[in-house]
C-alpha cells in the first residue's frame, strides 16, 4: 500500500464524516418523488408532503419548490400514504403505495382551491382543534385517491428486477436460498464452474458479482464468492427476507467492486403490529422420482432425509418508536450416494482393504445440516433520525460434500464447514429539507475450514495421498491434495453518504472503506499427489516401484527401459508441497492476507424536465493489495528481477500491484415519450471494475522459492529429476536443502484489476391496464481479464529454468504468472413482460439469447493452465465456458378459489460450451485441442449435455382462525422429471484440480411437504 496515498484518502473520509456520507444509498432505502399541482396542472410551491410509513408510523415531511416537485429520500421500506397539505387548498391524499429497495415512486398530486368559507375557517382552526375534531375536520377537507397503480417505472434507470415478500415467500424455492431467486432475473444464470455452481450474471465470471444483505457486503474476501460459498444451504430464513433485488447493468455510481451483477437482500424489520410465523417443511426419498443416467437409464433411487423448522418474530419495544425482529432457522439433512458396490473394480478394492482402507465402493453417507440466526432493531430516535442494528449468525456442515463423483472411492472425500456471523448498523440522519445522511458499519466474520474425515493408512498416522488415473473410468482415491484447510476472514466495513436535493438535482456524495483479513494454512499436495496411467500401471507401481512402462510398449520391473527407447509411465505426475530453509510446510502454508478497499463517488440525476432524466456519475476505487511474506531482495528469484532472457523481460517486479485507478464514468437516462407515465427509454453506459479475490493472491506470496515449494517428479523425468517415492510414500524434505528448479507464482508488474464497459437499451410500455412489455438489448465488452500463464513454457525456450544458484544451474520450474491480458465481449437481448392479471393473479417472465466470448474463463484456480500454447493465446478466443445461448424464465403467483394458492415458476437454459478436437471428440487436456498441422482448434466449439430446464409448482391452503392462518404446502420441484446432468467443467477428471467436482445424474423430481403458521 501506498501510505500516503491512502492517508490521504482516509483524511478526506474523516473530513466527509463532519458531512455524514454514505455509499449505496438506495442499498437498503427507496424514494417518494412527484410533483403537487393545481387544477390546471400549475405546479403549486410550499406544500407541506406528508409521506407516513403506515406499519411503523414512521414520517417525512418536505415541502414542494417553485416548479411544486418533492422528493422523499432514505425512506425505510414498507406501505406508505402521503397527505399534501396548503392552507387554501383541500387536503390531497395518496394511498396504496409501496416503497421497496431502490425503488422511485413517482406520483403527481392535484389540490383543489377551498371556495366555501367554511371550510376555510375549519382549516385555519386545525392546529387548535382536539384530537377527534382533528379527525373530523381533515376528514371534511381531505381528498382521497386509495390505490396507486404504477405500472412502469419511469425514473428507474438501471435494469433491475425486485421481488418483494410475496414473492420471496410464494414462490417455490428448492433449498429455501435467498440466491436461487437471481434467476428470475434477465441475464442471471447458473453456470457449473470449477468450484460448484456459479451464479453469473450477463455472462460475467461469478466471483465479479457484488452481494449485499441489508447493503452490507456479503462477499468472501478470499474465494470471491457469497459468504459460506455455494455449499451452505441457506443464510437467511426465508419468511425474515422482504426483498430481493438484482441489478444486472446500468447501476450508477453509487454501486461498485463488481464488473458483472449487484444482488441486494433486505430483511425484514418490526412493525407496531405484534406478527410471526413458524414453519415446517419435509422431504425424502420415498416422494421423489428416480434420476435420468446419462445413457437415458433411470438411476436407482438414493436414501434422502431432511427437514427444515424456524420461526419469526416481530413487533414493537415501544410504539412508533422502537421495533424488534427475529428469526432462526435450522436444517437437517442425511443421504446416501454412489451405492453402486460395481462402480470400482475388485482388484481395487482389494488392493486398498490391504492397505487399510476397506470399503471403497461402499455407498456414502453425506449430509447437509445447518442454521441461520437474525436479531433486528429499528429505532424512530426522532423525526430526523432512524437507527438500525443487525446480528447474524449462520453454520453449515456437509459430512463428504466436497466430491460427488461415481467412480471415486470413498476416501476421495471431505468435510465443509462454514461459519459466519456478524453485526451491522446504519443511521439516516435529516441534516435539513434538503440534506440527509446515511451512515452504514459492519463487523463480520467466516471460519471455513475444511477437514478430512477418511481412515488412515493402516499402521500410521497419515491418509492416503491423493491419487487418480484410469482414463476410461476417472478413478480417484485419497485425501483431496487441498485437505486440510484451516481458513478465516474478517471484514470492517464502513460507508457514509450525503444526499442533497438542489432544484432539479438529486445529487449524491460517498465514500467507503472496506478492510479484510484472511487467515489461512493450506498445506495442498503436502501428503502427496499421485496421477497413473492406468489402473494396471497403479497396481504394478504399487507392487514394485520399480516398474516402468516403455515407449516401445514393453514393461520392466528393473527400472530401465531397453536402449533406444525412453520410460514414459505409470507415474505421469507426482507433486507434493514441502517447506523451504527450515520452515514446515505448515508453517510455509500459514499466510494473513490484508486487504483495504476505498471508494468515493458524485453523482447527479438531474430532472430536465418531467419526462426527461439524466443520471450523471464517477466513482473511483482502489483496492490495496498487502505485501508480499518475503522482501523483494530475499525472494528466490531475486537475480532475475529486471533482468531480459530469450527477448522477454522478467515479468514481475517481485510486488501484488495495488489497483489504485478505477475510475468509472457512468451515464443513464430515462424518457418518458408520451409523458403519461405509461413507457420509458433507458439507456445506460458505465464502466465497472472488479475485485481481486484472495485465492489469487495466495501463491504469489507462498510459492514463491523462498517459503514453499513443489516437488514435481514423473517416470518420464526419472534420468533427470530421480525417481518418484515407492507408493504411497512421500519424498523426506528434511534433506532437501534449496530448492531445485521450484514453481514460482509471481504476478505481473502491470497487472490491472478487471473491468467491463456496459451499455444497455430498454424500452419499456405499458399495453393493456396493470401490463407493461420490455425488450432490452446489452453488450459488455471486458477488459483486463485475469489470467493464468507459464511463461517458463518449454515453447517459449524456457528462459528462466537455468541462471541461480553458484553455478547458474538453478533456475525456475514453472513461472506461474498471474496476468490481466484476457478480454471478453457479451451481447444479449431480452423480450419480457409483466401482467397483474388482477389482484389475484401475478405473472411475469422473459426470453434472453445471448453470445458470450473469452479468452479465458477461469475465475481463480491457480494450478491450471487452460490454454492450447503459450505462443498463441489469441486461438483462446472462443466461446466463454459459461456461454449458454438460450435462457428463460416465467412465474406465476395465483391466489385460487377456495383458498387455495398455486405458485409456480419456470426456468430454462441452454447447455455449457466444452471443447472438442478437429474431429468433434473430446479433449483430456487443452494440448489435444493443437492439430497435426500446427493448428489450433477453437475452444468451446462443442456443447455439454447439461442443458437445464425445470418447472416448480407450490400449492398451498389457507385456514384462518381467529388472528391466526395455517398454512399446508406441497411444493413439487422439477415437476416433469427433466434429467438436469452435472457436467464437470473438463470432460476427464484424472488431471482435475478443482475444489469441488460434480457429475452425473442431477436432482430429480422431488416432493416437499410443509406447515406453516402466521399470526
Amino acid at each position: 500500500m501506498k501510505i500516503g496515498f491512502a492517508s490521504v484518502l482516509i483524511g478526506c473520509m474523516l473530513a466527509l464524516a463532519v458531512l455524514p456520507l454514505a455509499a449505496q444509498s438506495q442499498a437498503t432505502t427507496g424514494i417518494i418523488e412527484g410533483r403537487v399541482v393545481d387544477k390546471d396542472g400549475q405546479p403549486i410551491p410550499r406544500v407541506a408532503v406528508d409521506m407516513v410509513n403506515k406499519a411503523t408510523n414512521y414520517t417525512k415531511t418536505v415541502k414542494t419548490d417553485k416548479q411544486g416537485r418533492f422528493r422523499g429520500l432514505l425512506l425505510p421500506l414498507g406501505p406508505y400514504r402521503i397527505l399534501a397539505n396548503k392552507e387554501g387548498f383541500f387536503f390531497a391524499q395518496q394511498d396504496g403505495l409501496q416503497v421497496t429497495v431502490g425503488k422511485t415512486v413517482s406520483v403527481e398530486l392535484v389540490l383543489k382551491e377551498i371556495t366555501d368559507q367554511k371550510l376555510v375557517d375549519l382549516q385555519k382552526n386545525l392546529e387548535n382543534a382536539g384530537e377527534e375534531q382533528r379527525a373530523e375536520i381533515m376528514e371534511s377537507i381531505t381528498v382521497s385517491v386509495e390505490n396507486f397503480d404504477q405500472v412502469v417505472e419511469t425514473a428507474r434507470v438501471e435494469s433491475s428486477v425486485s421481488l418483494g415478500e410475496e414473492e420471496v415467500q410464494g414462490l417455490p424455492n428448492n433449498g429455501r436460498n435467498f440466491l436461487d431467486f437471481t434467476l428470475l432475473t434477465p441475464g442471471a444464470t447458473i453456470a457449473q464452474g470449477p468450484d460448484g455452481d456459479v451464479i453469473s450474471i450477463n455472462g460475467q465470471k461469478g466471483i465479479n458479482n457484488n452481494i449485499s444483505v441489508d447493503g452490507a457486503d456479503f462477499n468472501n474476501p478470499f474465494f470471491g464468492e457469497q459468504r459460506g460459498g455455494q455449499r451452505a444451504a441457506f443464510t437467511f430464513n426465508l419468511d425474515a427476507v422482504q426483498e430481493v433485488v438484482v441489478v444486472g447493468d446500468g447501476a450508477p455510481a453509487e454501486f461498485g467492486r463488481s464488473s458483472a451483477g449487484f444482488v441486494n437482500v433486505i430483511t425484514k424489520s418490526g412493525t407496531n403490529k405484534i406478527s410471526g410465523s413458524t414453519h415446517t417443511y419435509y422431504r425424502e426419498d420415498s416422494l421423489n422420482a428416480r434420476a435420468e443416467n446419462p445413457d437415458g437409464t433411470r438411476a436407482d433411487k438414493f436414501p434422502f432425509d431432511q427437514s427444515q423448522i424456524g420461526f419469526t418474530l416481530g413487533g414493537p419495544f415501544i410504539k412508533d418508536k422502537l421495533f424488534y425482529f427475529v428469526s432462526f432457522d435450522l436444517q437437517s439433512s442425511e443421504s446416501t450416494k454412489q451405492t453402486d458396490p460395481n462402480r470400482i473394480e475388485e482388484r481395487l478394492v482389494n488392493f486398498f482393504r490391504d492397505l487399510g482402507y476397506p470399503d471403497e465402493n461402499g455407498s456414502i453417507d453425506r449430509s447437509n445440516d445447518a442454521h441461520a440466526f437474525l436479531f433486528k432493531l429499528d429505532w424512530n430516535i426522532d423525526f430526523n433520525n432512524l437507527l438500525t442494528l443487525r446480528f447474524t449468525d449462520t453454520s453449515s456442515e456437509q459430512v463428504n460434500g466436497t466430491f460427488d463423483v461415481d467412480s471415486w472411492g470413498r476416501s476421495a472425500n471431505a468435510i465443509e464447514t462454514a461459519d459466519s456471523w456478524s453485526i451491522s448498523g446504519q443511521l439516516n440522519t435529516a441534516i435539513s429539507d434538503n440534506m440527509i445522511n446515511e451512515l452504514r458499519f459492519q463487523y463480520a466474520r467466516e471460519d471455513r475450514p475444511r477437514a478430512y474425515n477418511g481412515p488412515n493408512i493402516a499402521g500410521s498416522d497419515r491418509p492416503l495421498p491423493d491419487t487418480a488415473f484410469d482414463f476410461g473410468r476417472s478413478y480417484r482415491f485419497g485425501m483431496p491434495f487441498f485437505i486440510p484447510v484451516d481458513y478465516y476472514d474478517t471484514r470492517v466495513q464502513m460507508n457514509n453518504n450525503l444526499s442533497i436535493i438542489s432544484g432539479n438535482h438529486l445529487i449524491k456524495i460517498g465514500a467507503e472503506l472496506n478492510v479484510t483479513e484472511a487467515f489461512q494454512t493450506f498445506v495442498g499436495f503436502a501428503n502427496g499427489r499421485w496421477i497413473f496411467n492406468s489402473t494396471d500401471g497403479f497396481l504394478n507401481y504399487a507392487q514394485n516401484p520399480n516398474y516402468v512402462e516403455c515407449s516401445d510398449g514393453s514393461t520392466s520391473f528393473s527400472g530401465g527401459c531397453p536402449e533406444g527407447t525412453s520410460i514414459t509411465g505409470p507415474v505421469l505426475f507426482y507433486l507434493q508441497q514441502a517447506g523451504v530453509g527450515g520452515l514446515s510446510v505448515e508453517e510455509a502454508g500459514t499466510q494473513t492476507i490484508d486487504t483495504t478497499e476505498l471508494a468515493f463517488f458524485i453523482q447527479d440525476k438531474w430532472d430536465i424536465t418531467p419526462t426527461l432524466s439524466v443520471n450523471l456519475g464517477l466513482r473511483w476505487e482502489a483496492q490495496m493489495q498487502p505485501d508480499p511474506i518475503t522482501p523483494t531482495d530475499e525472494v528466490f528469484y531475486r537475480d532475475f528481477i529486471g533482468t531480459t532472457r530469450n527477448g522477454m523481460e522478467f515479468p514481475s517486479d517481485g510486488t501484488i500491484p495495488s489497483d489504485e485507478s478505477m475510475w468509472q464514468p457512468r451515464f443513464g437516462l430515462t424518457w418518458d415519450p408520451g409523458g403519461l407515465g405509461e413507457s420509458v427509454v433507458r439507456l445506460s453506459a458505465g464502466v465497472y471494475y472488479a475485485r481481486i479475490p484472495g485465492l489469487a493472491l495466495a501463491g504469489t506470496r507462498s510459492t514463491n522459492g523462498s517459503r514453499g515449494q513443489s516437488i514435481f517428479r514423473s517416470s518420464e523425468l526419472t534420468p533427470i529429476l530421480g525417481p518418484p517415492p515407492a507408493y504411497p510414500d512421500l519424498i523426506p524434505t528434511d534433506t532437501l536443502g534449496d530448492p531445485f528448479r521450484p514453481d514460482v507464482t509471481v504476478y505481473d508488474k502491470n497487472f490491472r484489476n478487471p473491468r467491463s464497459f456496459q451499455v444497455s437499451a430498454t424500452y419499456e410500455r405499458q399495453i393493456l391496464p396493470k401490463t407493461s412489455v420490455y425488450v432490452k438489448a446489452t453488450t459488455i465488452k471486458g477488459k483486463n481479464q485475469t489470467r493464468f500463464l507459464n511463461l517458463n513454457d518449454a515453447a517459449l525456450g524456457s528462459p528462466w529454468s537455468t541462471g541461480l544458484g553458484a553455478d547458474g544451474s538453478n533456475g525456475i520450474g514453472n513461472l506461474t504468472v498471474v496476468e490481466s491480458g484476457g478480454e471478453s465481449y457479451y451481447e444479449s437481448y431480452t423480450l419480457g413482460f409483466n401482467r397483474l392479471f388482477s389482484d389475484k393473479l401475478l405473472v411475469q417472465g422473459h426470453y434472453t439469447y445471448a453470445k458470450d466470448k473469452s479468452h479465458d474463463d477461469n475465475e481463480r484456480d491457480p494450478f491450471t493452465f487452460r490454454y492450447a500454447t503459450i505462443t498463441d493465446l489469441e486461438a483462446e478466443w472462443g466461446y466463454s465456458d459459461r456461454d449458454q445461448r438460450h435462457r428463460a424464465s416465467t412465474w406465476a403467483l395465483w391466489q385460487a378459489p377456495y383458498g387455495f394458492n398455486l405458485n409456480v415458476r419456470f426456468n430454462y437454459r441452454s447447455a455449457q460450451p466444452k471443447s472438442i478436437t478437429a474431429n468433434g471428440e473430446d479433449i483430456n487436456t487443452p494440448q489435444d485441442r493443437i492439430n497435426p498441422d500446427g493448428s489450433i482448434t477453437p475452444r468451446n466449439l462443442g456443447r455439454k449435455d447439461n442443458q437445464f430446464r425445470t418447472i416448480d409448482v407450490r400449492l398451498s391452503r389457507n385456514f384462518v382462525f381467529s388472528g391466526f392462518t395455517l398454512e399446508g404446502v406441497v411444493e413439487i420441484f422439477n415437476l416433469t422429471n427433466a434429467k438436469n446432468l452435472l457436467a464437470p467443467q473438463v470432460t476427464n477428471l484424472i488431471f482435475n484440480f478443482d475444489g469441488t467436482v460434480q457429475s452425473g445424474t442431477g436432482t430429480p423430481r422431488q416432493v416437499q411437504l410443509g406447515i406453516k403458521s402466521r399470526w
